[in-house]
């Protein structure tokens, strides 16, 4: 299962990063991007950063790194 989920996710990633006018016209524009990055085409440019995050998450849960870092975070607070 772990597999199909990453098929699925790095398939989302590079069709966010490909068709990136697609996701634009769909969602529509982001204010907090346009404003943060502060020029015209924020928003195409945070589907495309979505979607190369979304690749990298996806590669490190089939690796077993997500875990680690998500263990390595909180176990402090599970008073382990």
């Amino acid at each position: 299962m772990k597999y199909v989920m990453f098929l699925i996710l790095i398939a989302v990633g590079a069709l966010m990063v490909v068709r990136t006018e697609w996701f634009f016209n769909f969602f529509g524009r982001i204010s907090w991007a346009e404003r943060t990055f502060g020029f015209y085409g924020g928003s195409r440019l945070f589907y495309k950063m979505l979607g190369v995050v979304i690749i990298i998450l996806s590669a490190m849960m089939v690796t077993g790194w997500l875990e680690a870092i998500i263990v390595g975070i909180f176990s402090p607070m599970g008073g382990r």
